[in-house]
């Protein structure tokens, strides 16, 4: 006789099947759950759980298989529900669950070592599975959205602990906020290096603290993941050096989302130090300080990973590299080498693109429009309107096939491209590209403002120039108002990375003002720039020290109606398009 679960459950299927996909999936896991508070005493070996699409609590999925040692075989319903029956097995005991459906893939496979519940509290296991095309973007996803539920976490433990000590000043929250801003940017790499890995890589103490992490321990993880255990694994025989190296790594990236940037930089070290061959290790360390502006670290560890994967013949690999070594020598103005290390990338990625077009096209753009920045800064115009032309016709045939992953790579094209066509005179056209850029760029910012209104400000920034060099004196600085509202917005919560923008659109600001003899407010700008680029300049040379140079001529360029004072203006005003040129970080370089 049906008990009233069963009768209830049976509601829930008729209910399932006059709604819609998202009402399906929640009902799906409200009848996984009452299976579990129905489940009588003697079925306490007994593991129950959904099939999910894609994400967490997505739809459900039919017709797959799932299996484990000592239990029946169950294949999932319309609901995606299963229940695994172990006549021979316990509550805690370790079971390994085994997923089948041709052409698909596990999501979260490090969850499938699973340990058999104690049916008076337990949970259901949610196994997501997608298409083996899409594995690594949605491992990608998955693993961003519990790094990012981890830095949220952390940031508001410990704004709940400064307001606590009355300590949450606003220097504080800024401080707080740019720390959670740096987490957030090291949680993107994780999730891609994870997304990498396949499910056979992982194991030892990194999948023990890995599990933990995704319980939400994450203090759990770190304290398996010891300096005393992992220098213990990390003298053991040669076979698990690996193991125990994917450890630090894990430990850097797990600081990384408590804001632990110190704690996370001696983990790189260590695992530097303890496989001091392997390239996989050393690039990971150069990323990491890469993308902390710790240039000389970065360069370090690029120089001791290109060797290695050379010899490697990992060509993919050897092209990644290459291309971020270039990106890090046109920030410090090493245009030779830079062009060198793209030039190679992009022959790697051609002959891989040939091959493989759907994995490698988008990263031949990538390097196209680097070599295009390249270009443009060094003057050789031609090439890189040839190399813009060419990375847009990529990413245009992409975003129709997936806008939503390439939209925004159409958008920096068309603005890199109208920078271009602005110095070449070709007026009409940069200004129809960036405007074109701009919409895109409102919109995307709609949906994602801060994955997006630091484009946007730059395209304003750039839309400003173009105005002020047709004499549309009130367009420009409208754009450049604009623009400089959303960086001071930005760099109130990042400082380290939008107060060169801040500074950049100040100074253009100051430029139009001199041309409006408007020069009181004109030395206001580019004074507050100078306060800015001075502490820059002193730390990064290489990187700032042109741009403080350029703001102290137009200084000195406000010195009244004497010859030399005509003369400064003069220079200032020509200095317009090369300070345009500072802009080339902006014209979104991709590593």
């Amino acid at each position: 006789m049906p008990s009233r679960i069963d009768a209830s459950l049976l509601c829930i299927n008729v209910g399932i099947a006059c709604l819609g996909d998202m009402m399906k999936a929640v009902f799906g896991w409200l009848a996984a759950i009452l299976i579990v508070a129905a489940a009588p005493a003697w079925s306490a070996a007994q593991l129950t759980g959904m099939v999910s699409l894609n994400r967490e609590r997505g739809e459900p999925v039919a017709n797959v298989e799932i299996y484990a040692d000592g239990a029946n075989s169950v294949i999932t319903g319309n609901d995606g529900r299963f229940a695994l029956s172990f006549p021979e097995g316990r509550p805690g005991q370790d079971v390994r669950v085994g997923v089948r459906r041709p052409g698909w893939e596990v999501v979260n496979d490090i969850l499938l070592d699973h340990r058999l519940p104690d049916s008076a509290n337990s949970r259901p296991l949610e196994i997501i599975i997608c298409r083996s095309d899409d594995r690594e973007q949605r491992v990608a996803e998955f693993y961003r959205l519990k790094g990012n539920q981890a830095v949220e976490q952390s940031y508001r433990a410990k704004l709940a602990e400064l307001e606590g000590r009355q300590a949450a000043t606003a220097q504080e929250r800024d401080r707080l906020r740019r720390e959670r801003d740096q987490a957030l940017a090291q949680v993107q790499e994780w999730a891609r290096q994870l997304a990498a890995r396949k499910p056979e890589e992982v194991g030892g103490t990194y999948r023990d603290a890995l599990r933990l992490f995704l319980d939400g321990q994450t203090d759990a993880a770190l304290a398996l993941l010891s300096e005393e255990r992992l220098e213990q694994e990390a003298r053991k025989a040669q076979e698990q050096l690996d193991q125990s190296v994917q450890g630090w790594l894990l430990k850097g990236q797990l600081l990384s989302t408590k804001f632990d940037f110190d704690g996370a930089s001696r983990a790189y070290d260590q695992a530097v130090k303890f496989a001091p061959g392997s390239y996989e290790t050393w690039f990971f360390y150069a990323h990491f300080h890469q993308g902390l502006n710790h240039f000389a670290q970065a360069r370090r560890g690029y120089a001791k990973a290109l060797p290695l994967v050379r010899q490697a013949w990992c060509d993919g690999h050897i092209a990644t590299i290459l291309n971020n070594l270039g990106i890090l020598n046109s920030d410090e103005s090493r245009h030779a080498d830079a062009r060198k290390q793209f030039v190679e990338a992009l022959n790697i990625r051609r002959l891989l693109a040939k091959q493989n077009p759907d994995a490698y096209l988008p990263d031949v753009a990538n390097t196209l429009n680097n070599l295009g920045i390249l270009s443009r800064a060094e003057n050789r115009r031609a090439e890189a309107r040839k190399h813009y032309e060419e990375a847009l016709d990529i990413r245009h045939a992409l975003a129709k096939q997936n806008p939503d992953a390439y939209l925004p790579d159409v958008a920096g094209m068309l603005n890199n491209l109208g920078v271009l066509n602005r110095d070449e005179n070709r007026n009409a056209e940069a200004r129809r590209q960036l405007e074109e850029a701009l919409e895109l760029y409102r919109t995307l910012a709609k949906q994602n403002p801060d994955a997006y209104l630091p484009d946007a400000a730059n395209t304003l920034n750039n839309l400003g120039i173009l105005s002020r060099a047709e004499n549309r004196r009130a367009e420009a600085r409208k754009h450049y108002e604009e623009a400089l509202d959303i960086r001071h917005a930005l760099a109130k919560q990042n400082p380290d990375a939008y107060l060169p923008d801040v500074a950049i659109t100040l100074n253009y600001l100051g430029v139009l003002s001199h041309t409006e003899n408007r020069n009181t407010d004109a030395r206001k700008l580019y004074e507050e720039a100078l306060d800015i680029f001075r502490p820059l300049a002193a730390r990064e040379p290489a990187a700032y020290g042109s741009n403080l140079r350029r703001v102290e001529d137009n200084i000195r360029s406000l010195s009244g109606n004497n010859v030399a004072g005509i003369i400064g203006s003069l220079i200032a005003l020509a200095l317009l398009l090369l300070i345009g040129k500072l802009l080339k970080r902006r014209e979104h370089p991709t590593r």
